[in-house]
């Protein structure tokens, strides 16, 4: 079977073009009707290319060519829609076009055109996937195995893994050094005062650019430390 033919009618019989017909909302794709039906579609560059004109006898073996011709715009439709959902590794979207029956010829010059577009990246894939699952909680093998499962190569995998690893240890490092700087300056007003120092602290720290978990986290710490639990951090919460 050449070039996805499985995923196109299959030609009709011999018959002359009654119309050519853009289809609705889509000015990429015409309409060919022989004997007055809807036959098949076709990307209208096809069209073009074969100079079809209302009137021309298409005869089965030049229906098979036409059709043949239109595979990769059809591959191109499918696998956009299939990114429309949200993003995927190379071999994600090879599957799925084989899967839909188009030859190998066509899912490789497809995914080609696609990295070409800046639409399929498996680095920007496997990043975007690392920080998603691994602030979900997964492990850093869980994360490796599944991205390796997904056909992302081993390199991009591991230097992926390890570049949100020692992002997440600086941020670390990051917090520590606020939380010491915090305690410094705030220690003595959660033993008097955990909410008016909650208050306090999340000024301190939103000014520095920190997030409402961060300031939490700091907040439990030293509110722990006084002795005042969580309430404080709670009812400053509540209040935003």
């Amino acid at each position: 079977m050449a070039g996805g033919r499985r995923t196109a009618p299959a030609p009709h019989a011999d018959g002359v073009i009654t119309s050519l017909v853009a289809k609705r909302g889509r000015s990429d794709r015409v309409t060919v009707h022989l004997e007055g039906k809807a036959a098949f579609d076709l990307a209208a560059v096809v069209v073009d290319r074969a100079s079809l004109h209302v009137g021309d006898m298409l005869a089965v073996v030049e229906q098979d060519r036409l059709l043949l011709a239109d595979a990769p715009y059809r591959a191109r439709e499918k696998a956009l829609a299939f990114l429309a959902v949200r993003e995927r590794a190379r071999r994600e979207i090879e599957t799925r076009l084989q899967k839909s029956g188009f030859e190998a010829d066509v899912v490789a010059d497809t995914v080609t055109w696609l990295e070409g577009l800046g639409y399929v990246s498996d680095r920007r894939f496997a990043e975007r996937y690392a920080a998603e699952k691994l602030a979900q909680g997964w492990g850093e093998r869980r994360v490796r195995v599944e991205l390796l499962r997904k056909g992302v190569e081993r390199r991009v995998v591991d230097e992926t893994v390890a570049a949100y690893a020692e992002k997440e240890d600086g941020a670390r490092e990051s917090l520590e050094a606020v939380t010491a700087m915090a305690r410094r300056r705030f220690e003595r007003q959660f033993a008097v005062d955990p909410e008016a120092a909650t208050r306090r602290l999340a000024g301190f720290m939103s000014r520095r650019g920190y997030d409402w978990d961060a300031i939490r986290s700091v907040a439990r710490t030293l509110a722990s430390e006084a002795g005042a639990g969580e309430t404080a951090i709670e009812a400053e919460r509540a209040s935003d």
